[in-house]
């Protein structure tokens, strides 16, 4: 049997949705082996026509399929590696257990016995790691610098071949597993994956925890951990189950050969997964009413049919077809009569046609607003009244040959990202299509299957749904096991269905009319002689800047329209109006949106320092888009009833923040601290009630007079479309000399001062975040701080994390304020209180001056090339690429060279350098401004606060801010 199948790409163009993430792949189906697809015997990968790169498809002799691709300018190498099996083969007595290997799977193997090697090597070469457990596979990936590439797959790959399992870490590694299903317990996406699963067919494995903690996974009477963990292992990671993807600055030829090295020697146990032969829906757990009290504030309306699992129909994608006539917001449809209403804020249909192994979901979900609630039996009649009309009419053709339009163009055209993920969904991808499509099949549609689309819809009938209701309304009387849920169930029967159609009787809602905004012309514009970015227009009040992108020969393009104003020193009512008025024209023109989105050409309308409008994707509509949304906005007045929709949730926004994961509330407080103006949540909620129609209209009127227009386009443009874009715009915006662009307005850190916020949140957890800001902006001082973020980020992890299992989020950050940088020690804990995670953070800084001090050269010129390995890393499309010109444009860098000065001062930095600003800057509290931000949650509610010498303690945001005014 030959070991190698060496191909050289078919470049072909097909179609699909979405792009290919894996998250989507959480649990579907294995397709066919490659050797069973003809396009994968003749050795063909379809490939975009806009795909520079080569492929490679080994399949090895042990069984293992590997997807090597060659990118001659890949600045990061990655690779990833997918097992066939997840949590639910998770073994009854041990639920978590795959999960739970995940973790130990990274702690040492025979030939790298150290379990912080694999973590501080790719620290050391500008690396990252993860890993994943899903339902039916395990995913574990890894990118580093692509000179690095093969020491990496060597200590990658002997995970799969001789990890070491030490009984040492067994019981340390619960607690990190039980840490992070505490981070999670209150949140709603995990808590209503649980009741999804909890409520299905309980002989199905999909209705089992899946995550694991500390009751979960241990020693009981007939089942001793370490060695089912052991039993596990053996039985399914075996490489006839595994597939994997390996992307680098190297030939096929030699990325093979690296494949061949490092993982023709996992071994083949012949494994087989069990065949799940039980249904996931029986008729007990069909035709029934969820009724979920979330722990944020929402509101949702969600019928959820089981359909069959379809996943090998993703060439003629009736889950898409189908779901993409529900979610349309074109005039008359029942998107477009929500939002009219004022009902919903969004519609949005969806298939997971995998979730449950052997079956899958057909989701539509509407969030409500407070009137909608109100009317949310009605909302699910009409929905199951348009099921009704999709049906009887059918698809036409012209929808068909829409969607078929916009996946062609967007796989023609298809944008590269980096490569960590990339090599991450390749490796799933593997596991559930054939070969040939593991990169198309998201974007192929290859004929109208008038009867797979029937087929789907025959399942999507109100006899095969559970209907979820979910608010802070709703009626409970269950509690979830191990998540912080309460819940209701009610039986749903015909006689309640119907009277919810006779409710919606009287809504006439239709099929969608056709998108306008779909690109006709994709032609690219030739380059100018000048390819670097040139300011095009220069007049008072206005200018404008074009970078034709060399690197990315697309007809894309992303703009930003910038209509400035001093925002910030608007009062808060003024700046609550302004937030409004934008919200509000945003709620009532998704339909465009929509429209756009689906086209490719994208728009956001937002506030920064006044009104700001980015366009993103195809080039070709996006002066008439831009036209279109101002001159909508200009003339946009809300109703009563559209200014309280969008009050309340501004407030459930603020309310919501509080009760996400502590560590995810870390950054938005430090920034709302240190970015201007700021203010109380208190204070902002209180100056929304007072916030009436005809403010907004006044703050609408204001953000378009007196602006100071800048322009920023990178992409398929000339000077001459700019002048146009800008010609377009001209009758709509008052443009004036008086207003001069400034930057957005900040707390200059302030050495010698340190600033405590503390606040009790409503969830068990505590999160800290301990942080050090310097009063320099120099690329010397931002080169330091980025180096010593690199080097101490996998030593507190493994100290802090691993060791003391203080908990399962800990790193080291770099931080900014403006261009002030800053160093960040961060971590959520539910084992330790605040003062008690302080004295370790202290006792790792004091400690790491002797680690400083005791660095080779050798190790210290890694760490720097693996910081100049990502610095050096080019954009993988004209997004990152524009996002780069325009972080200078905003600072007014017209030289646009702050990342190789950034670069230049890395390479420049020396070891007794670190030391010295370290010991100087880090360590001395009058070179730096300390600023700590702590939140406590409930369990640590007696607790004490951390207190600090001559600190600065912050109760009132904006009364703090005033000290720094200028």
């Amino acid at each position: 049997m030959s070991e190698l199948l060496l191909q050289r790409v078919k470049r072909a163009t097909s179609a699909a949705l979405v792009a290919l993430v894996f998250t989507a792949l959480t649990a579907c189906q294995p397709a066919e082996q490659a050797e069973d697809s003809p396009a994968a015997q003749s050795g063909d990968v379809y490939v975009s026509p806009n795909d520079e790169r080569d492929y490679g498809v080994v399949r090895l002799d042990n069984g293992l399929t590997v997807l090597v691709v060659s990118d001659s300018n890949a600045d990061k190498a990655a690779a990833a590696l997918n097992v066939h099996v997840g949590s639910m083969q998770n073994p009854a007595q041990q639920l978590g257990l795959a999960h739970y290997l995940e973790h130990m799977l990274f702690l040492g193997t025979e030939k790298y016995p150290d379990p912080d090697e694999y973590g501080e090597y790719m620290s050391r070469h500008g690396g990252m790691h993860n890993a994943y457990t899903a339902d039916d596979h395990t995913n574990y990936m890894f990118q580093i610098n692509n000179d690095r590439l093969d020491e990496a797959l060597d200590r990658f790959s002997d995970f799969f071949k001789a990890p070491i399992f030490d009984p040492e870490y067994s019981e340390k590694e619960i607690n990190a597993v039980d840490s992070e299903w505490s981070m999670r317990r209150a949140s709603d996406g995990f808590i209503l994956f649980k009741l999804n699963n909890m409520t299905l067919n309980p002989e199905h494995p999909i209705a089992r925890f899946r995550i694991g903690n500390n009751e979960s996974l241990g020693d009981k009477e007939g089942s001793v951990l370490y060695e089912e963990m052991l039993a596990f292992y053996e039985r399914y990671y075996s490489a006839n189950l595994m597939t994997a993807s390996i992307v680098g600055n190297y030939s096929v030829e030699e990325l093979t050969e690296m494949a061949r090295r490092h993982f023709a020697d996992v071994p083949n146990h012949n494994a087989e997964v069990p065949e799940i032969d039980v249904p996931a829906v029986t008729e007990r757990e069909r035709n029934v009413q969820i009724f979920y009290k979330p722990q944020m504030e929402m509101r949702i309306l969600q019928i959820d049919f089981t359909i069959d699992n379809n996943r090998q129909q993703f060439a003629s994608k009736p889950n898409e077809l189908v779901a993409y006539m529900v979610n349309s917001e074109m005039p008359g449809t029942p998107g477009a009569f929500l939002r009219e209403q004022g009902w919903a804020d969004s519609l949005n249909a969806y298939a997971q046609p995998g979730a449950y192994g052997n079956s899958g979901r057909f989701i539509i979900q509407a969030e409500l607003t407070e009137s909608g609630l109100a009317h949310r039996e009605q909302i699910a009649g009409m929905l199951f009244n348009y099921l009704d009309t999709l049906r009887e009419e059918g698809i036409s053709d012209a929808h068909y040959n829409e969607l078929a339009t916009v996946l062609s163009n967007r796989f023609q055209f298809l944008q590269r990202g980096d490569a960590f993920s990339y090599a991450t969904q390749l490796a799933a991808a593997l596991q559930y299509y054939p070969v040939a499509n593991v990169i198309d099949a998201s974007y192929r549609l290859d004929g109208f299957n008038r009867d797979a689309v029937n087929a789907l819809l025959s399942q999507l009938t109100s006899d095969n749904a559970r209907v979820w209701f979910m608010s802070q309304n709703e009626e409970v009387d269950q509690t979830l096991h191990f998540y912080d849920g309460e819940y209701r169930l009610q039986p749903l029967n015909d006689e309640i269905i119907n009277g919810w159609r006779e409710q919606a009787a009287e809504i006439e809602v239709g099929l969608p009319s056709v998108n306008t905004l779909l690109p006709e012309d994709l032609s690219v514009k030739p380059l100018p002689e000048t390819t670097t970015a040139q300011q095009v227009i220069e007049e008072p009040g206005l200018s404008a800047w074009l970078q034709v992108s060399e690197r990315f020969r697309e007809p894309r393009a992303d703009v930003t329209l910038m209509f400035y104003q001093d925002h910030a020193q608007r009062d808060l009512q003024e700046r609550i109006a302004a937030t409004i008025a934008v919200e509000a024209f945003n709620v009532a023109e998704q339909a465009l949106a929509r429209e756009a989105s689906i086209a490719s050409v994208s728009y956001n309308l937002s506030l920064q320092q006044g009104l700001n409008l980015s366009l993103s994707g195809f080039n070709d509509k996006q002066a008439q888009l831009a036209e279109r949304v101002l001159t909508s906005f200009a003339s946009y007045e809300p109703s009563a009833e559209r200014l309280s929709q969008i009050k309340d949730r501004l407030r459930r926004n603020i309310e919501n923040q509080a009760r996400q994961f502590p560590v995810q509330q870390l950054g938005p407080r430090f920034s709302q601290l240190m970015n201007k103006p700021g203010d109380d949540n208190a204070t902002v909620l209180a100056a929304i009630d007072k916030v009436k129609l005809n403010h907004v209209v006044d703050m609408r009127d204001a953000l378009l007079n007196d602006v100071h227009l800048r322009a920023l386009v990178v992409g398929n443009y000339t000077t001459e479309d700019v002048e146009a874009l800008i010609e377009r715009l001209s009758g709509i915006v008052s443009v004036t000399a008086e207003v001069n662009y400034a930057r957005d307005p900040v707390v200059t850190p302030q050495p010698g001062q340190t600033v405590i916020h503390a606040q009790d949140v409503p969830v068990e957890d505590v999160a800290l975040l301990d942080s050090y800001l310097f009063a320099d902006e120099s690329a010397a001082t931002r080169a330091r701080v980025s180096l010593l973020a690199e080097l101490m980020h996998s030593r507190f992890f493994n100290e802090l994390r691993t060791d003391k299992q203080l908990g399962y989020a800990v790193g080291v950050t770099q931080l900014s304020v403006a261009d002030y940088p800053g160093l960040g020690f961060y971590i959520q804990s539910s084992v330790a209180n605040l003062p008690d995670i302080m004295g370790h953070f202290d006792s790792f800084r004091t400690e790491y001056t002797e680690y400083l001090e005791t660095l080779d050269e050798d190790t210290f010129a890694e760490a720097k090339e693996g910081v100049l390995g990502s610095l050096r890393e080019q954009p993988q499309n004209i997004s990152q690429e524009a996002g780069r010109i325009r972080a200078d444009w905003r600072r007014e860098n017209f030289s646009f060279d702050s990342r190789d000065q950034l670069i230049a001062a890395v390479e420049n930095l020396r070891l007794d350098d670190m030391l010295a600003f370290y010991q100087q800057q880090v360590l001395q509290a009058d070179a730096n401004m300390r600023v700590l931000i702590q939140l406590r949650g409930t369990k640590f509610s007696d607790s004490d606060w951390i207190e600090l010498d001559d600190a600065v303690v912050v109760d009132d945001v904006a009364e703090f801010q005033r000290q720094f005014e200028e």
